[in-house]
């Protein structure tokens, strides 16, 4: 036990110590940008059985533009879903169990490429020659970046764009027998962090937070909790996030929570709300600032300056900041460049 506990106090001993962590972007945006068909009811986990080295890549992209923490591929990634492709099971375990293994080999070949003075990797520029030897982009950045296991709600693998409504209807236990599997799947391949996104309401936290208070489960590894929120102040099933972060302070396994897959204007204020019941770091990474017709699953609209919202997010609270759909490596560098100075 006292080992579990030493993951969570290492990682909130990171928060302290560098003040704010930049997280990466957006992936699903990225491999379209690859040339991936993302026209799939496993959206982004159709690339880990067809073209996994696309994901490295990307990976190393975000690492490269100063990342301190990237995300995996396994959003929507679950047994049953490939199952429902016509692999077996033990082939759809190893499926989902290789979205976190792959961001792990991603961070640990760009660690050693920079060791090396490499200044690219798979393609990726890493760096530039100057005066005085290499310097990195990356610079100001973990020297050891952390990798997050991506884990995505109920309604990813429904993939009818339910995260961003709810389901009233289903019951929180079924939500916990939902999450517990592949929660502890993704635990074996030992991630630094579980970051459960685009959670749309209270009582998924709920069933999340029952399941990362399991330690054979969860194994200690530090997580945080984000939600998809409809406004300044609620999440997307109508809960406030206030009453949500009250629930998340007084649950020990869950480090953090969070805001993500929302519209950047509204951080802000729900940040400014989480912080007056909880003290625990808050990572907000939301979309680039477009609307998702979730029908056609396609973006519109014309976002706004993204990187100018940071310093606000900062000031409001914000400890780990990134981006969600539709944000790029390019936009990542740039937020790093602000917090890393």
């Amino acid at each position: 036990m006292g080992d579990m506990m030493a993951k969570r106090r290492a990682f909130l001993d990171i928060i302290k110590e560098k003040g704010t962590l930049v997280l990466d972007g957006g992936l699903g945006s990225e491999l379209e940008r690859y040339g991936c068909d993302l026209q799939h009811k496993l959206w982004s986990a159709k690339v880990l059985m067809d073209q996994p080295d696309i994901i490295k890549k990307i990976h190393i992209s975000y690492l490269a533009a100063g990342a301190d923490i990237i995300q995996s591929s396994g959003y929507q990634a679950t047994v049953a879903g490939f199952k429902g492709l016509g692999f077996g099971t033990e082939e759809a375990i190893e499926l989902v169990k290789l979205s976190v293994r792959l961001a792990v080999q991603a961070r640990n070949e760009f660690v050693e490429a920079k060791a090396s003075g490499a200044l690219t990797l798979r393609g990726i520029t890493l760096g530039e020659e100057t005066p005085d030897g290499v310097r990195y982009f990356s610079e100001g950045a973990l020297p050891k970046p952390l990798v997050a296991a991506s884990v995505g709600p109920y309604g990813a693998f429904l993939a009818d764009g339910s995260e961003y409504r709810g389901y009233p209807d289903v019951q929180t236990e079924y939500l916990e027998v939902f999450h517990i599997p592949r929660l502890a799947l993704f635990c074996e391949e030992n991630p630094d962090i579980l970051s459960f996104e685009t959670i749309p309401s209270y009582d998924e936290a709920i069933a999340i937070a029952r399941a990362m208070s399991d330690p054979y489960t969860s194994r200690g590894i530090p997580g945080w909790i984000a939600f998809s929120c409809k406004d300044e102040h609620h999440v997307s099933s109508g809960e406030t996030i206030i009453k949500c972060a009250e629930m998340i302070d007084k649950v020990r396994p869950i480090t953090g929570l969070g805001i993500n897959c929302t519209k950047p204007e509204y951080v802000e204020s729900l940040v400014k709300d989480i912080r007056t019941v909880t003290d625990k770091p808050i990572a907000v990474y939301p979309n680039l600032g477009e609307s998702y017709d979730s029908e056609t699953k396609t973006w519109y609209g014309d976002p706004g300056s993204f990187v100018d919202y940071v310093d606000a997010w900062r000031e409001a609270g914000a400890n780990i900041i990134g981006g969600c759909c539709r944000t790029t490596p390019e936009i990542i560098g740039d937020i790093a460049k602000k917090i890393h100075k």
